[in-house]
């Protein structure tokens, strides 16, 4: 029986059954973190492992016919609590009141996410997990369960726990919840840039790395649930570096802008003079490091990994990109490993919200000394919100 709402998660078969016997057999890790590329699938895996704690059939799970894989699928179950960064309200006095704003907007956003089950997470500008949201996480940890016998918080973008000014108080005040949550309790905490959360989160939860699906599973889902004509789906597959997410984007016209921007910077990058870096900056906004900016900076990545397999010899995935930044014609490749290394880092910088001119201006620098450790890199807390 076809799995609804958000229990249909497409492909990832293997890691789903991992994740499922898991469950079943309650060894499942209290605390765990599921990361990789934006929009390949992470927090509708989250969704769906945890539905699998808490359904209530004796065979297969999640079964998704029982009263508590109706309600996840529909993201009303009681005991599945969802969270992901929201604008920080406006016009609060006091953490109380603070909770409550934060709670009424992730009540909106959840109401959405039901309306249009191929949400596409592009929040822009300054948002955040703030400590209001992880007071409440605690809070929904230290109760009974309501329906059964687990609860399950997740944390969908967790990077995103460290907003303000790079302050580390909201992944701090979750630290006590993942070294010792409750007997009930599982932590599902997902991330595109799992080296941006802080070190005491990391070693804290079991990492689990999903991979891209390949580029004829992505054209599958294209042609076979959204409609897309053969031909296209491929073209597409090919572009969205796994990343169903992103092959909705540019379906929808979303990504070409961010593509327009990423061939500029990568042209930059491999012309390597400090002129063309800084053109390519001003392209951008000196703030909202975390929405398409992050995104352009992961476009770049994709287009710079094209370049580094045409000097190995290997095929590039995506021909067209690859001639319009001229990256066939590009040989040193010691050089391009230390860019897509700076990429890396940039991209977690930009989820602390670094301010993007400057990322970019110091981009070819990072590339030329190596980027982790390297001078002049970005202290952690520099940020701009």
């Amino acid at each position: 029986m076809a799995e609804p709402g958000y229990l249909a998660v497409f492909g990832h078969e293997e890691i789903r059954e991992r994740l499922a016997r898991a469950a079943v057999l309650g060894r499942l890790p209290q605390s765990l973190l599921l990361h990789g590329t934006r929009g390949v699938g992470k927090q509708r895996l989250a969704l769906w492992t945890a539905t699998a704690l808490v359904c209530r059939s004796d065979g297969e799970r999640p079964c998704g016919t029982c009263r508590a894989c109706r309600l996840s699928a529909r993201l009303e179950h009681p005991d599945v609590n969802w969270f992901f960064p929201l604008p920080r309200p406006k016009r609060v006095s006091g953490a109380q009141q603070l909770r409550e704003k934060l709670e009424d907007l992730r009540a909106a956003a959840l109401a959405e996410r039901r309306a249009n089950l191929r949400y596409l997470d592009g929040e822009e500008g300054a948002t955040g997990i703030y400590v209001g949201a992880v007071h409440t996480m605690r809070r929904l940890a230290q109760k009974a369960p309501a329906m059964g016998p687990a609860k399950v918080l997740i944390i969908g973008r967790a990077e995103a726990l460290t907003p303000q000014l790079g302050s580390p108080e909201a992944a701090n005040a979750l630290l006590k919840l993942l070294e010792e949550p409750p007997a009930d309790t599982t932590l599902i905490l997902t991330s595109d840039v799992p080296g941006a959360l802080l070190p005491t989160i990391r070693s804290r939860v079991q990492s689990v790395r999903i991979a891209p699906l390949p580029d004829e599973r992505v054209a599958e889902f294209l042609a076979e649930q959204a409609g897309v004509p053969r031909r296209e789906a491929s073209r597409v597959a090919g572009r969205s570096a796994g990343s169903i997410g992103r092959a909705l984007e540019l379906l929808e016209g979303e990504q070409e802008s961010l593509r327009e921007g990423a061939i500029e910077l990568t042209r930059a990058l491999l012309d390597g003079r400090s002129l063309a870096q800084l053109a390519a900056a001003h392209r951008f906004r000196s703030f909202g490091a975390r929405g398409s900016f992050a995104r352009t900076l992961s476009e770049t990545r994709s287009l710079l990994r094209d370049v580094v397999a045409v000097a190995t010899g290997a095929p590039a995935s995506d021909p067209e990109g690859l001639t319009a930044v001229g990256g066939d014609r590009v040989d040193d490749l010691a050089r391009l490993i230390r860019l897509l290394d700076a990429l890396d880092e940039a991209r977690e910088l930009a989820d602390r919200n670094v301010n993007p001119q400057l990322i970019i201006a110091n981009l070819s620098r990072l590339g030329r000394l190596g980027a982790r450790g390297a001078p002049g890199t970005f202290p952690a807390t520099e940020a701009t919100e």
